[in-house]
């Protein structure tokens, strides 16, 4: 028996959540955000035929690109891209270059690059997961994630360095 909505909803609840936040970059929002996605899988929650977790990710997804677009005439893309990328790393980097470091380096990465990211060490997804979301196969995702975190080993060492 496929599980109830409410079991599916503790189960996803607080990865949707920290994908939405690293998103948008603050609470309110947030709230908002994961609220409405969650609204619209239990309306659609007896159609899921496949992945629930990838299904939940891409509406997720897509309700984040919405608030962004509702907010395009409101606020400045500047003030969007500052909140972007919200201080998650804070508590874990002692030191404010390092942190300065990574800032720079994930701005570097591009947009597919920051999704996987994202998706991957704040959403919790797998790589089979992440595959059936952005459409690529799992060993591409799993390629793509390596060569990903290498290069932001790299530039967060170069920075570091000079």
């Amino acid at each position: 028996m496929p599980e109830s909505f409410i079991e599916f909803y503790e189960k996803n609840f607080d990865d949707v959540y920290r994908y939405v936040y690293f998103k948008v970059g603050n609470k309110w929002d947030t709230d908002d955000i994961v609220s409405e996605t969650f609204q619209k899988a239990f309306e659609k929650y007896n159609t899921v035929k496949s992945n629930s977790k990838a299904w939940i990710f891409s509406i997720a997804r897509n309700t984040v690109t919405d608030y962004y677009r509702m907010r395009k005439n409101l606020v400045s893309e500047e003030l969007i891209m500052e909140h972007f990328y919200p201080d998650v790393f804070e508590d874990k980097l002692e030191r404010e270059v390092e942190l300065d470091c990574l800032k720079k380096s994930l701005y570097s990465l591009s947009k597919e690059e920051i999704e996987i990211v994202n998706l991957k060490y704040f959403a919790n997804m797998t790589h089979r997961e992440i595959s059936q979301l952005i459409e690529k196969t799992e060993e591409a995702v799993k390629a793509q994630a390596y060569r990903i975190i290498q290069k932001l080993k790299n530039l967060v060492i170069k920075c570091l360095e000079g």
